[in-house]
């Protein structure tokens, strides 16, 4: 038979492995919430997108203040837009400068390209999936460049044709530049991070790193210090 001062005794002992159980439980870190804005003018793909991204964990789901506007009402980690123009994504680069840029698009290699180029974080296909969409969403807002795997292919294949082409009838010893990666290399001269060229370009960051990595390999560098001391060396700019 267990005496009343033994229950009691053993209801003593359990109070600290309660409040130890409770504190171990608000010691458990919160998981960070992930603000997404929808920029779309198909009402039907809207929809679509709302309900896939309606009730994922760690994701809210923010909103412009009118369809033609470019100031969400929520500050967003990340900006879904349907095929933005490359105007659009320069002037929400510009604005919204921590704000990851995907672009909707269909499954076309320039579109893609083109959306790159002018600021986008990453290119989606409009006919994504749930995991598809909330995997891209997830490397978005942790700086990853996001594209389909078999775009991602053409545009490799666009990039080394367009590599080939500037390259013809150019002298190795002064390689031609686009007017980006001029301007990326000006930046660079001038001690600019990847962060602060791309704020100063109104450009992604991983637009940046892509440019970045062109201008070391025209310039056979293996160091962005070195390959300014070559640019100065072959007059390409001015220190």
């Amino acid at each position: 038979m267990v005496s009343a001062d033994s229950r009691a005794a053993v209801g003593k002992m359990a109070k600290p492995r309660a409040q130890s159980d409770a504190r171990v439980k608000s010691a458990q870190p919160a998981l960070d919430t992930t603000v997404v804005v929808i920029h779309c003018a198909d009402p039907h793909l809207r929809a679509r997108l709302d309900r896939l991204l309606r009730g994922a964990p760690a994701l809210k789901l923010g909103s412009m203040r009118e369809e033609s506007s470019q100031q969400p009402t929520d500050p967003a980690d990340v900006l879904l837009a349907e095929r933005p123009t490359p105007d659009q994504l320069r002037q929400w680069r510009a604005r919204h400068a921590a704000t990851a840029l995907l672009a909707l698009t269909h499954n076309d290699s320039d579109e893609a390209l083109a959306a790159l180029t002018s600021g986008a974080d990453g290119v989606v296909l409009r006919s994504a999936g749930r995991r598809e969409l909330l995997a891209a969403i997830e490397a978005a807002s942790r700086g990853l460049t996001v594209l389909p795997r078999h775009l991602a292919a053409k545009l490799l294949d666009v990039a080394a044709g367009s590599t080939d082409e500037s390259n013809e009838g150019e002298n190795p010893e002064h390689p031609q530049l686009t007017k980006r990666e001029h301007e990326v290399l000006t930046a660079m001269a001038d001690g600019a991070s990847n962060k602060a060229i791309a704020r100063r370009l109104h450009i992604s960051l991983s637009t940046v790193k892509f440019h970045v990595a062109a201008v070391l390999t025209k310039l056979d560098a293996d160091t962005r210090t070195e390959a300014v001391a070559k640019a100065a060396h072959l007059g390409l700019i001015m220190l």
